[in-house]
């Protein structure tokens, strides 16, 4: 192996054989089976080519790190940033034109199939602009012509067929390389872009909304200029904005592509809910609904009837269900006290089925008997950490985000508050 591995680094090529992905098709939820969109594809890449994928990404990471790549906005595949940074960033630009007087525009946008639809010739292209070593670009090209795919239907393999464009899905190096080529993407001085992959939202703020409107449009055009530029395409009807602010005037619309967005009261970005308020009311309707439907598909296991033993239910609850109530609750648990009372009482419900608790057993008892923290000690705790880390980030995005003190009655709703249930 070592030796295959120095010869591909020799001669920068990529074996064929490693080229080939073997495809699974799941249904998606409610979709229908008879039609082939309905399918989410899986792609699957021999473990081999994985390897030889790592020793050329750690090549390509440090003369990445040299050229400062990607822009700082982009959150997406650093191993320092989370989807919850990105979101803190983007509520705590909201709540900062806020104090202002503020209003905020934002637009979110859907890149149709933003993986498959890269055009390599464009990436390759990015590569020498950049001016990365002829061999990191020799072997990048290598690794990423001359694909193909099978598809797994029934036990049985189709025949083989090439891929044109994209980058390799299920692999190592295709999601980084992805981020390079969303590098360049349009930057105005007003205008905020938030990246994370191919997740994006663009944030402008104004004295009025119409001030705040006007600089978004201008930029979109520019940034559509971009898209068609390098062969992106937006699903327009996916496409999503939200005015930021308390009144609910008739403000003029922005257009995609010559099409008008209508504001939304609310957009889900990045698995969390925004709403117009910030308070996240809609948000914990969402956990709500996500951990119901997850408890549903787990109960077998955790009921008073299975034969799991106990340490097993509460480790499927800690590792599993857990983290649906408190995904990126670092800065959505300032939202109103009813609203964190409402999910305690799924955590409550979640721990007597599995203590197999009687009506007079106390919820304060079942936890301490099964040694689960309540939310609220988990969700501090976990604000501790990640506020903790956040002067540690070497980004600089992340070090305009402001610090303030916890009892400062002006910032009482801020995100990092001390929580009370």
């Amino acid at each position: 192996m070592t030796e295959i591995f120095n010869h591909i680094l020799k001669f920068s090529h990529f074996p064929n054989c490693w080229k080939t992905a073997r495809v699974l098709s799941i249904l998606k939820p409610g979709k229908d089976p008879t039609h082939p969109v309905s399918y989410r594809p899986v792609s699957l890449l021999p473990t081999v080519s994985k390897l030889g994928e790592k020793l050329n990404l750690n090549r390509y990471l440090t003369h990445a790190t040299k050229l400062r790549l990607p822009i700082p906005q982009q959150f997406g595949f650093n191993p320092q940033l989370s989807t919850t940074h990105q979101l803190l960033r983007v509520v705590e630009h909201i709540n900062k034109g806020r104090n202002s007087n503020l209003a905020t525009t934002a637009i979110f946008l859907d890149i149709a199939k933003a993986f498959d639809k890269v055009w390599i010739e464009g990436l390759i292209h990015k590569l020498i602009a950049y001016k990365f070593p002829q061999y990191i670009i020799q072997i990048i090209q290598s690794y990423l012509t001359n694909r193909h795919f099978i598809v797994l239907v029934k036990n049985s393999d189709s025949t083989p067929r090439k891929l044109q464009a994209g980058v390799p899905q299920g692999g190592i190096l295709g999601p980084i390389i992805f981020v390079l080529y969303m590098n360049d993407i349009p930057q105005v001085r007003n205008i905020m872009i938030i990246l994370y992959t191919d997740d994006t939202a663009i944030l402008s703020q104004g004295k009025t909304p119409d001030k705040a409107i006007v600089p978004l449009q201008n930029y979109l055009k520019n940034l559509e200029a971009w898209l068609v530029r390098w062969k992106f395409k937006l699903n327009v009807d996916k496409t999503e904005a939200i005015l930021f602010n308390k009144k609910n005037d008739d403000w003029p619309k922005v257009k995609v592509y010559g099409t008008t967005i209508e504001w939304k009261k609310e957009v889900k970005y990045l698995g969390v809910v925004l709403d117009k308020q910030l308070n996240f009311r809609a948000h914990t309707s969402l956990i709500k609904e996500k951990y119901n439907k997850a408890l549903r598909a787990q109960y077998s296991l955790i009921c008073r009837n299975s034969s799991l033993n106990l340490n097993n239910k509460v480790l499927i609850y800690l590792e599993y269900l857990r983290q649906i109530l408190t995904y990126a609750s670092p800065f959505w648990a300032c939202t109103a006290r009813s609203n964190l009372r409402s999910i305690q009482v799924l955590e409550n419900k979640t721990l007597r089925i599995i203590a197999n608790a009687r009506w007079y057993h106390r919820n304060i008892d079942i936890r301490n008997s099964l040694n689960v923290p309540s939310l609220q000690q988990f969700i501090e705790k976990l604000a501790k950490i990640f506020y903790g880390k956040l002067p540690d980030i070497n980004n600089p995005e992340i070090l305009k985000i402001p610090v303030y003190d916890h009892n400062d009655k002006q910032n009482r709703k801020r995100p990092r508050m001390t929580i009370s249930l």
